[in-house]
């Protein structure tokens, strides 16, 4: 661990760089994820300058950068609108607890994310002014999320030569295209699929078309964004998606050792858990829940999925649940206070549960959440059995990563108004120690990894920004044809020449026999 930190330190005295960073206000997941690369680089010594266009009012932002290294911009109305639209109780997010979020029923909400990323793009390029000052200033690198390229166009405009993407998830499939890194759906679920790596015909149909349509609508975003750079600074402006392509790195937020197996290249650096932070002592309060009984059950949903938003049943299930185990403390992140009357005495209802920290307490027994990436993967790290309820997205999917490494268990939402089901799950998982075992030892292989996602970020963004792009690691791949990729004209030529050489043997033996017949006929004659 001193190695490790005094490299760290090293690294900050080492090559110091000027970074334009791209971070907008979409979801907390991805607005977290960047803002914490970008304090990190700041704490190594690197200079950050950030551009932060909002897309939800609601959302506050928190990281170290300079005030007056920030250039921040209100949402355009039209986002706005769509924001609180997606978050009534009709709307797409407000709908989570109640409808299936399969990968078709994610598709249908894509019209609306389009039309924001592109609207709060065309408000952020025609404000000549933001141009005009960031010109003005000289910047050695571009870093921004591949999720909206608004920011890539930003990196071109201004004529960066190295950019860095990063991803707030695991690869998303448009990345990998771009990028030129092989995708594999026959046995690597996609970015919201449900399935493991073994497929039925079915799984494998669906993971395929899946992967299809979420590429499709990132690049239709890029598409629809370059048109808007072109219109604004040329037709000859680079398009998003080739900007994309050429960056040095891009940094995952995934795992090698949680994660699906999959093929990669060098340019993708996984730094999955760089988010967690050194647990804390628990409070005085705290640590006496923990010591009421000798197992505790954490339960939270997350800062987006609102325990207090889901439906009366399913409350009233969890309360029945938790009645039919007074041996066991259960700890539930809720958001209000209308169930505290309802409360049995082995429940403690909080607004606010201090995550990082329990999740280390060896006193903590489960983890009852909906499998957001930062939380599966923080889980991984501490060692605590869970059971993953997924909602949307990529929920099930990160769900999924933990049981094949067998410590979760998988629960449908819709079963959640079902208190015997829910209690049975719950009570297998605590009485099974082999959760907990195989828990503790996916925990430690984490911890032991020969470098730690941060020592890897910094390393490589050292490196970036000593060498600037990295051409080298550019596979010819991405370049190539549907056709010429999968070798499709290679095989019609080798079953071309096959079919020829078992045309002429048939010609041949047709001859030949014949031949032999045409004589044996002759003869007897």
């Amino acid at each position: 661990m001193l190695v490790i930190s005094l490299s760290i330190v090293f690294l900050s005295f080492v090559d110091s760089a000027r970074i334009l960073l791209y971070n907008p206000g979409f979801g907390h997941s991805h607005m977290r994820f960047m803002s914490m690369l970008g304090d990190m680089l700041m704490e190594a010594g690197h200079e950050i300058t950030e551009i932060r266009p909002q897309f939800e009012s609601s959302l506050e932002f928190d990281t170290k950068t300079k005030k007056e290294n920030i250039y921040e911009f209100p949402a355009h109305i039209e986002v706005l609108r769509l924001f609180e639209e997606a978050h009534t109780k009709d709307g797409f997010l407000g709908r989570m607890w109640y409808v299936d979020m399969s990968a078709m029923s994610m598709a249908r909400q894509a019209e609306n994310m389009t039309k924001m990323f592109v609207k709060n793009c065309e408000n952020l390029i025609e404000n000549t002014d933001l141009i005009a000052k960031l010109k003005q200033k000289t910047f050695d690198i571009g870093l921004s999320e591949a999720f909206c390229t608004c920011g890539h166009g930003i990196f071109a405009a201004l004529g960066l030569k190295t950019i860095i993407s990063a991803s707030s998830s695991n690869l998303m499939d448009h990345q990998a295209i771009l990028l030129g890194v092989p995708r594999v759906p026959s046995y690597v679920p996609g970015g919201i699929g449900n399935s493991l790596e073994k497929m039925s015909l079915l799984e494998r149909a669906g993971n395929a078309i899946g992967s299809y349509f979420g590429a499709a609508l990132f690049l239709e975003i890029a598409d629809k964004q370059t048109a808007m750079f072109r219109k604004n600074f040329g037709e000859n402006f680079a398009s998003t998606r080739e900007t994309i392509s050429q960056s040095a790195l891009l940094f995952t937020n995934s795992n090698p050792f949680v994660d699906f197996p999959a093929p990669t290249i060098h340019k993708v650096v996984p730094i999955g858990g760089i988010h967690i932070k050194t647990p804390k002592k628990l409070s005085k309060e705290w640590d006496t829940i923990l010591n009421k009984k000798k197992r505790t059950v954490l339960i939270s949903f997350g800062s987006v999925a609102k325990s207090v938003e889901m439906p009366d049943e399913n409350k009233k299930s969890i309360l029945k649940m938790v009645t039919t185990m007074p041996d066991v403390q259960f700890i539930w992140k809720y958001e209000d206070d209308d169930l505290n009357d309802e409360a049995p005495e082995n429940l403690m209802l909080s607004k606010w549960t201090p995550q990082t920290d329990l999740l280390a307490d060896p006193r903590l027994s489960l983890f009852i959440t909906h499998g957001g990436l930062a939380s599966t993967t923080e889980i991984a790290f501490s060692g605590v059995p869970v059971v993953v309820i997924p909602l949307f997205a990529d929920q099930s999917r990160n769900g999924l990563t933990l049981f094949r490494q067998g410590i979760a268990k998988i629960f449908s939402k819709f079963d959640i108004k079902n208190p015997e089901k829910l209690g049975e799950m719950v009570k297998n998982m605590l009485d099974d120690q082999s959760y907990s075992q195989k828990a503790k030892r996916l925990s430690e292989l984490l911890k032991n990894t020969p470098f730690s996602p941060k020592e890897l970020l910094l390393r490589n963004m050292e490196f970036v920004t000593r060498f600037g792009p990295l051409p080298q690691l550019d596979p010819h791949g991405r370049n190539l044809s549907f056709i010429e990729y999968f070798l499709l004209d290679v095989i019609f030529l080798i079953v071309l020449a096959l079919l020829s050489i078992a045309g002429l043997i048939i010609f041949m033996f047709k001859k030949l026999t014949s031949k032999i017949f045409g004589k044996a006929k002759t003869k007897k004659d």
